[in-house]
């Protein structure tokens, strides 16, 4: 499976909404994968524990285990960001953004990491961060 821990961010320039998606990544081009034992909600936030990264919401979409990190107990400045490393096996923050609504985005995200779009993964945090009916696995803390 693979854990996605990300913050979402929503700022406003001009009266246009900016989306800030920052994503934990390995070497900023491959994603974090786990084999998860059932019940994956409780082995996935175990799993960000153990690593010191600590998750309010956690939904799962398919293989996918999206994890908001909660900012205030996670030391995100333990972490490197994507331009400070010089090697793709260690794990860094990774920031994508889209401006405007996810109907009218301009302009998209493009490439990929760990065989899924940008432009994906910011749709799925998007859906079940913004979208009024949150169609995938909860868990609150």
């Amino acid at each position: 499976m693979i854990l996605l821990p990300y913050v979402h961010t929503i700022t406003s320039v001009n009266q246009i909404p900016v989306h800030s998606y920052t994503i934990l990544t390995i070497g900023g081009k491959a994603l974090w994968t786990e084999e998860l034992n059932v019940p994956y909600i409780e082995a996935a936030e175990q799993t960000l524990i153990d690593n010191e990264l600590y998750t309010d919401v956690i939904h799962i979409l398919n293989h996918v285990c999206l994890c908001r990190i909660d900012t205030e107990k996670t030391q995100m400045t333990d972490f490197y960001k994507w331009n400070e490393i010089t090697d793709d096996d260690t794990f860094c923050w990774r920031t994508l953004y889209t401006f405007g609504e996810k109907q009218n985005w301009l302009p998209h995200p493009t490439g990929t990491i760990g065989g899924i779009s940008y432009q994906s993964i910011c749709n799925m945090i998007y859906d079940v961060v913004c979208s009024q009916s949150k169609p995938y696995s909860l868990y609150i803390k």
